[in-house]
């Protein structure tokens, strides 16, 4: 990303950060408001406006599901308004020809590219599984093609955790085999 620009298979997109930037700078008498339109324990649903002296000018919607994302398990408020400040902004001719910003177009992809996040039961399996081997935790997730253990991907959970296991069984394996050389008669006298 350079200068909140972000290439996405090809594409340049602009991140919400960037265009509200943009925005404020050639727009400073401009006003962006956002509001909650509905608000659930499944869902939120948020619109931003940009008002000129008393005129609607342009509006932008979203809608996001809790906890469909790992962003949204804990976010997804922020994550909405996000949206729909982005989408305002392109209403407005801000960001290209896009309406969606280089974030939705990311966390899309991703989505895509990885499914689901796995749960909070997995992460804590994973994470007592990494104690247990004393696995290098940056390597592992470099494996896991995830940055942190909770945006481990569900499609890549079962790989990440044989691999653990498969790191488990070769420590108990040289485990017992350092134990039975200590066992007495094991020597050759």
């Amino acid at each position: 990303m350079t200068d909140g620009i972000v290439n996405i298979h090809g594409k340049a997109y602009q991140t919400v950060a960037y265009r509200v930037q943009t925005f404020r700078e050639q727009f400073p008498e401009y006003g962006l408001r956002t509001r909650i339109l509905e608000s659930s324990p499944e869902f939120v649903v948020m619109v931003a406006e940009i008002w000129k002296d008393g005129f609607l000018l342009a509006t932008g919607h979203a809608e996001e599901k809790r906890g469909s994302t790992q962003i949204n398990r804990t976010s997804a408020l922020e994550n909405c308004e996000t949206s729909a400040i982005g989408r305002a902004l392109a209403a407005m001719g801000i960001g290209g020809t896009e309406f969606a910003s280089a974030n939705e177009v990311q966390n899309a992809v991703r989505q895509q590219n990885e499914g689901e996040f796995i749960t909070k039961k997995q992460v804590q399996e994973i994470n007592k599984l990494i104690k247990e081997t004393g696995a290098d935790s940056k390597k592992f997730l470099e494996f896991c093609n995830a940055e942190t253990v909770d945006t481990i991907s569900t499609t890549s959970f079962q790989a990440c955790v044989a691999a653990l296991e498969a790191k488990r069984a070769v420590q108990q394996k040289k485990k017992m085999v350092a134990d039975a050389a200590r066992e007495p008669g094991s020597d050759d006298e």
